[in-house]
């Protein structure tokens, strides 16, 4: 019996007995097909080398592929990748986000991300197929193999659900079983909001980087309308130094936009993904401490039952205890398989983008010195 302050069973899943291979692996191309708010992408999905089908899928379609696989009949325990959010593809929705980055004043608009799109839901599929459970899952085979898209069914969440979700919140703060989760979520308590702020600074120092960019681009034109005839030797040598500068601030605007452009790219991209991962685990974890929850309740009652409810009691008991068991085994697996893989993702993310910087920094240098050098060998 399990009751409060208790450890479980201690039944633990098998090892698997070898890595687990991707079924498929797929590609999504840079080109998307825009029709007014409707953004299509299309995936190459292959099989041992071969291309065995090429579909198109909208956003929505992908968000109602993460809802079939995170409500499956075998996700209990498992930590789901999570979609990644829809960029702003209406002109107002575009203009809000362009002047969240740029500037309230700004009139500049940030192109068009689809190709971080695309590298996102990529990586999210990669994800999918290469989880030993989820990589089998039936309707991710057929949103990958079925030319036309699987047909999609409306997620409406109504006032019991979002009452439901209310009291299962609460019992966030019930104290665990095991010491194994108990320590794992109070790590996620301290480390979620962590990476939440990390993800947000950085996210700020790429808009800086964008703006700078933008500054430069207005310096450089500005510079181009003072040049002066060169009627005059003194012109002449303001000329050549005006030059110099022009060509040095545009290698300097280039060195900038590549490392924020960049920047977001290699280390960005992989935060938001683990931000928004560790936010699953979360999930995860909260629906454990429910089951967990369940089942000392069932306990209890089988305690207090009458002689003619014991049967019942104890039917509820081991349905409760048998999914809370199931959840507790798979979700050891996953913490451990998720844990590696959050430090190698994140550690590569961050070395590649310090090696950008260095790379940024020394050819600002480059193209400063080289000009310093320049301008000193004009005769004055």
């Amino acid at each position: 019996m399990l009751d409060e302050g208790s450890v479980s069973s201690g039944a633990s899943s098998p090892e698997p007995e070898a890595p687990f291979t991707p079924k498929y692996r797929v590609s999504i191309s840079d080109h998307v097909n825009k029709d007014g708010d409707s953004v299509r992408f299309t995936i190459q999905v292959s099989q041992n080398g071969l291309t065995i089908q090429v579909v198109e899928r909208e956003f929505e379609d992908f968000e109602y592929l993460d809802h079939c696989v995170s409500t499956g009949p075998n996700s209990l325990g498992l930590i789901v990748p999570p979609v990644p959010l829809r960029s702003a593809t209406d002109p107002y929705n575009a203009e809000m986000q362009s002047r969240k980055v740029m500037g309230k004043e700004s009139k500049t608009l940030i192109a068009d991300e689809f190709q971080k799109d695309c590298q996102q839901l990529q990586k999210y599929l990669e994800l999918l197929l290469s989880h030993p459970v989820l990589g089998k899952n039936q309707k991710l085979h057929d949103f990958l193999t079925q030319k036309e898209p699987p047909p999609r069914t409306k997620v409406r969440r109504g006032l019991m659900g979002r009452l439901s979700d209310t009291l299962e919140a609460r019992k966030q703060w019930w104290p665990d079983s095991e010491e194994f989760f108990q320590r794992e979520r109070d790590w996620v308590a301290k480390y979620q909001p962590a990476l939440t702020n990390a993800a947000s600074s950085f996210a700020a120092i790429t808009a800086a980087h964008l703006r700078m960019g933008h500054q430069l681009e207005a310096v450089v034109t500005a510079l181009k309308l003072t040049n002066c005839p060169n009627h005059h030797l003194h012109h002449k040598q303001f000329n050549n130094i005006n030059t110099i500068f022009l060509e040095c601030l545009d290698n300097i605007k280039g060195s900038i936009d590549e490392g924020g452009f960049e920047g977001e790219r290699v280390f960005g991209g992989v935060l938001g993904l683990w931000q928004r991962y560790v936010g699953c685990e979360a999930a995860m974890l909260l629906h454990r401490t429910c089951l967990m929850v369940d089942y000392q309740a069932c306990n209890r009652a089988l305690d207090k039952a009458k002689p003619n409810r014991k049967e019942a009691a104890e039917k509820a008991k081991r349905e409760a205890e048998a999914l809370f068991e199931e959840c507790s085994d798979a979700a050891r697996q996953e913490i451990k398989h998720f844990q590696r893989n959050r430090v190698v993702e994140l550690q590569a993310g961050l070395e590649s983008y310090v090696n950008l910087q260095l790379t940024s920094a020394r050819s600002t240098l480059a193209a400063l010195s080289s000009a310093l050098t320049q301008v000193k060998a004009i005769s004055l």
